[in-house]
């Protein structure tokens, strides 16, 4: 290349550059745009338009959606006023939604939807958490079951601060026969205040159902500091909060002999009112317990097997009546002797705790051995132990004046295991005693779950 060429491709050179320095490069600058998370664009580091990456709004994809622990529960608060609950779980540990827009649909037995009530909330990132509704009213009709659903397409948002570290302590259930209350204590783990917290209450029987529900705020915590709860209903649970730890197998023995006429012919008193009470004690047993009926005068009869119709049991009760055919007495080892049986036939379910509950107004008087005046009473001492010895609960209660009391409390599995009723006014107490005793109860579980709104989200009250 001669010196002129190259002179020359030193000058196109020069004004290239000029060119790019002075207009090319200003221009590009001047109409190029830096990729954001709001240009309705995919560039940068974006996963899809506007989405992941850099960006604060997460893409559909990244996300799994809140996952319902169980359905939505209805709650009776009052006559036509009632409260519903939905317990969501977020799996996404650093994702969490601002405004998530929801529905709770109640509707009644026949499937007839009764009332939809809305709200908006937030989605706390990586955790469980309930959303609820109270004071919903619905006039004369009864709501038995709900649907929950979030409205539009939710915005998922990066967080990845560590949450709040609130803890709750002390959780304690009382007055729930008249207006259940919980009280606990509310303690700020973190080394700043943390505000706008929400507490929701849920109350579990022992069987891990749902029975109550109720929400209450907090809106400033200081560093270290802790706070009393309370949470109230107006009236007591539809269901008892705690329930029996395992069924009971029951054989209930009762005395059918003419002392049970003492007190009246027409209707036989004392036995009208046993019958009475010992109908109220079939009514407690539960789901899962069986009732059977043992009566005895000169000797027992299996009036019912162990049966979960206590409908069938109370029929039996209310058909024992007073042989006519001579002198009635008491034999108390037959009717033992007989319940035992019972207890330990294929009709027993041995997941089941097994219990007599011997109900006599007399003395032992039968069987009968010659030269042997307390042979009755040893007779049934003796089936008594060897109940015992199978792992039967003895209970017996002594009705009246004309009692050997001593035998009494030794045919029962203690002291403890016997009651002495003076009148029938006092056998439905005993009864409900022995029924409540029977039943080893486990304890309502109480969850209170706390979510802490963040700044500039709005709060459901």
């Amino acid at each position: 290349m001669d010196w002129a060429t190259r002179r020359k491709l030193q000058y196109f050179a020069i004004i290239v550059a000029f060119a790019l320095v002075f207009f090319v490069i200003p221009f590009y600058m001047f109409i190029y745009k830096a990729p954001t998370c709001f240009d309705n664009l995919k560039n940068g580091n974006e996963k899809g338009i506007d989405c992941g990456g850099d960006c604060r709004l997460l893409c559909s994809a990244q996300i799994a959606e809140p996952v319902s622990k169980w359905d939505p529960r209805v709650f009776k608060v009052s006559e036509g006023v009632y409260s519903v609950l939905a317990y969501l779980e977020n799996q996404n540990v650093t994702a969490e939604v601002l405004y998530a827009p929801y529905t709770f649909k109640l509707y009644d037995r026949q499937n007839v939807l009764v009332v939809e009530k809305s709200g908006s909330s937030f989605i706390p990132r990586g955790a469980t958490f309930a959303l609820f509704e109270g004071n919903i009213r619905t006039g004369e009709r009864v709501p038995v079951r709900a649907t929950f659903e979030f409205g539009k397409k939710l915005e998922w948002i990066s967080n990845t601060a560590a949450p709040a570290q609130i803890s709750v302590e002390s959780k304690a259930l009382s007055k729930e026969d008249t207006t259940p209350r919980i009280d606990a204590v509310v303690k700020n783990n973190e080394f700043q205040s943390v505000n706008n917290i929400e507490f929701t209450a849920v109350v579990y029987d022992g069987q891990g159902n749902a029975i109550g529900a109720s929400r209450t705020f907090v809106e400033s915590l200081l560093k270290g500091e802790s706070e009393p709860l309370v949470f109230t209903w107006p009236q007591p649970f539809a269901t008892k909060a705690d329930v029996c730890d395992a069924p009971v197998d029951v054989a209930l023995l009762l005395d059918r002999s003419g002392s049970m006429a003492s007190l009246g012919d027409n209707p036989p008193q004392p036995l009208t009112d046993v019958k009475s009470a010992a109908n109220f004690f079939t009514r407690q047993m539960g789901s899962g317990d069986k009732v059977s009926l043992i009566s005895f005068a000169n000797d027992a009869t299996s009036d019912k097997t162990l049966t979960a119709s206590f409908d069938s049991v109370t029929a039996a009760i209310d058909g024992l009546s007073i042989l006519k055919n001579g002198t009635q007495n008491t034999n108390i080892a037959d009717a033992i002797d007989k319940a035992r049986s019972e207890l330990g036939s294929t009709r027993h379910a041995d997941i089941s705790a097994k219990v007599m509950i011997l109900l006599t107004d007399g003395i032992a008087n039968r069987p009968e051995k010659t030269g042997d005046a307390g042979f009755a009473e040893s007779s049934a001492l003796q089936s008594s132990v060897l109940s015992k010895e199978q792992g039967i609960t003895m209970f017996t209660i002594g009705l009246g004046k004309d009692l050997n009391t001593e035998f009494l409390k030794q045919v029962a599995s203690s002291t403890e295991e016997f009651y002495l009723a003076p009148t029938t006014k006092e056998l439905t107490s005993i009864y409900e005693q022995i029924a409540t005793k029977i039943c080893k109860r486990k304890p309502a579980i109480i969850e209170i779950i706390p979510r802490v709104y963040p700044v500039g989200v709005s709060l459901p009250f």
